[in-house]
């Protein structure tokens, strides 16, 4: 080999190295040769982005525009997917389909949009498992009520009490009203009885002390007192000295709500409806103010220092200062349902649409608008998700993703709640021709 194509090959040699040195030079620095067509020459080398990806659960493979990414391997036959949590690097700016798939969950699409030296961020997204509902029991449509403790589910319409551990049930006799659980103790509040969640020994029946026509029961385990109102009047009965008390009489009550020492209720009397303070100590109202009369009121109790009392005639929620009535308060108007998600924040919905209202602010941002009529609401505070409703379908919304995900659908649904510790959901539902309360695995 004559001296003049030695040192040809060798300037090709230089070309080369300086050439690729160049291009991997370019590519660890996050450019990359963009060859889309038509060819754009003023966007031939651009600088890119990258993607950081994470689900909960991991172990998601990672497809983008309808490919599964691979890992890098050195066996060509390899398929080693990309599999969350992972980094998407050298990715030419623009619109992508992400989309997520694990074995056992339903899979998850989001667009998204990658920019010239950023970071997309798509993270902590929750995947929901694609199992199928478990029976457990079969039941006509009516109220679920979880116990504080989440061991223990009351399911009115088959007048059961569910302990979640094993399934075992206790059937209950007393088949009236809804049923409220005790915070602090593990007994359902029915229509005059303090039912223990457990066998039979702990049941007590306090129609007997105070007679079959009381009604609107609710106890105070503040003060071991049990409210409960009758013809004009509001009494309770302390249940250690097993005494009544008549606290007040004279109008219509229409909603009450017993705080230690303080009694709030909502009564009419000459064509007017008030909410009043009552001081058990002083027995006297202390405050009051006047409500619209065309309303119908509850109470509803959400372990918040805030007052929750809500018009469902109207659509209306109170939120008042217990400490001072007359200060205004907040009203939220067209709400349907309601949660909180801290002492300033909450979450409600009117039939198409979900909502953040700021106490301090005084102020609703819209969160999303779904196709279907919003039945309820729940927040999953721990997944940073919540579950809403409609009349057949279950979907999650993932706060931080702003997806939406259709968990079930069926005939029909009603009555979900939910068990943020093993992220479980109970609900009525017909489900071909079975009628029931079921159970779903979330996560």
């Amino acid at each position: 080999m004559s001296k003049k194509i030695r040192d040809y090959i060798f300037f090709i040699f230089i070309v080369l190295f300086i050439a690729g040195t160049t291009l991997v030079s370019l590519y660890a620095s996050g450019y990359k040769f963009n060859l889309g067509w038509p060819p754009r020459f003023n966007r031939l080398l651009v600088k890119t982005g990258m993607i950081a990806v994470d689900s909960l659960p991991s172990g998601a493979t990672v497809y983008l525009n309808d490919q599964p990414l691979s890992n890098f391997s050195f066996n060509p036959w390899s398929k080693n997917y990309l599999t969350t949590a992972a980094k998407i690097r050298n990715v030419l700016p623009g619109e992508y389909t992400l989309r997520l798939e694990r074995d056992g969950y339903l899979p998850l699409n989001k667009k998204i949009s990658v920019y010239s030296g950023q970071t997309t961020a798509v993270e902590d997204i929750n995947l929901f498992r694609s199992d199928l509902p478990f029976l457990i029991t079969t039941a006509k449509e009516g109220a679920l009520k979880l116990s504080a403790n989440r061991k223990y589910l009351y399911i009115a319409a088959a007048a059961k009490i569910i302990t979640l551990k094993n399934n075992q049930e206790k059937n209950l006799s007393q088949n009236v009203g809804t049923g409220e659980w005790l915070e602090n103790q593990d007994k359902l509040l029915l229509a005059g009885w303090l039912i223990a969640a457990t066998g039979s020994s702990g049941d007590f029946n306090y129609n007997e002390l105070v007679g079959t026509t009381a009604s609107q029961w609710h106890y105070d385990e503040e003060t071991s007192r049990l409210y409960y109102q009758g013809k004009k009047s509001l009494s309770y009965l302390d249940t250690v000295n097993k005494t009544g008390v008549l606290v007040i009489s004279g109008e219509d009550y229409l909603a009450y709500e017993p705080r230690g020492d303080y009694l709030f209720f909502v009564a009419t009397a000459n064509n007017q409806t008030k909410i009043k303070k009552y001081s058990l100590a002083a027995g006297r109202v202390e405050e009051e103010i006047t409500l619209p009369n065309n309303g119908h009121y509850v109470f509803r109790s959400s372990g918040q220092t805030t007052l929750e009392l809500y018009d469902e005639q109207n659509k209306t929620l109170y939120l008042i200062d217990p400490n001072n009535l007359t200060s205004g308060g907040r009203t939220i108007h067209d709400i349907t349902s309601w949660q909180w998600l801290n002492n300033n924040t909450l979450l409600y919905n009117n039939n198409w649409e979900i909502y953040f209202f700021n106490l301090q602010q005084n102020k609703s941002s819209l969160l999303t608008r779904v196709g279907e009529e919003i039945k309820e609401i729940i927040w999953h505070k721990d997944g940073n998700y919540l579950i809403f409703s409609t009349a057949s379908s279950l979907n999650a919304y993932d706060l931080k993703a702003g997806l939406i995900t259709k968990i079930f659908q069926t005939e029909k649904i009603a009555s979900p709640v939910l068990n943020d510790k093993d992220n479980t959901l109970y609900f009525w539902a017909k489900i071909g021709q079975q009628e029931g309360t079921y159970s779903l695995l979330l996560q």
